[in-house]
């Protein structure tokens, strides 16, 4: 009877230890979602995300592909495939980009915004580039131009969407990664 208690007890004492165990994984994996949130994204994955993320703040690293030499007020970030770009506009207290950034990565912290291209507003483009085509000779230019409608509209039909979606960023900060 005594080995059946202590037996009993035994079972009961590791229980509540897996039951502590089953707790800790918990609020470990609560913590690392947490924490999560405040990852530094790549390009890529802001992409993936970004439908979900419109409107929050995000942070996130890329290679600087361009500065706006007029204003200094944007910068385009690209994938470190090139593949990739996303604009950030400078907001808040970030009055601008130093143009010698460019060709630097950087790390950037921004609201996600997103910006809606109707189907009408992308025939309405079709129609001008067609009717620019006439003019050109060539048309280097408006074979770009088509090709990136046309993938706009092959995006909108994969995505069953009556847009295209166009993700920049209302940067708040920045800094330089070495």
């Amino acid at each position: 009877m005594k080995y059946l208690s202590l037996l009993a007890l035994c079972l009961a004492l590791l229980s509540c230890n897996f039951t502590q165990s089953d707790s800790k994984k918990q609020k470990t994996e609560a913590a690392v979602l947490t924490e999560g949130a405040s990852l530094t994204l790549n390009i890529e994955q802001v992409m993936a995300v970004a439908a979900n993320k419109v409107g929050q703040e995000i942070k996130f690293k890329g290679l600087v592909n361009h500065v706006c030499a007029h204003s200094g007020k944007r910068c385009i970030l690209k994938s470190a495939d090139g593949n990739l770009s996303i604009r950030v506009e400078a907001t808040g207290n970030l009055e601008g980009f130093n143009k010698e950034i460019a060709g630097n990565d950087l790390l950037v912290t921004g609201i996600l915004r997103e910006k809606r291209l109707a189907t009408s507003e992308i025939d309405e483009w079709e129609t001008d580039v067609k009717e620019k085509h006439k003019d050109e000779e060539g048309g280097k230019q408006c074979s770009s131009e088509m090709a990136n409608i046309k993938e706009m509209r092959a995006w909108m039909k994969a995505n069953n969407k009556d847009y295209y979606a166009i993700y920049y960023v209302d940067g708040t900060s920045y800094e330089v990664v070495e």
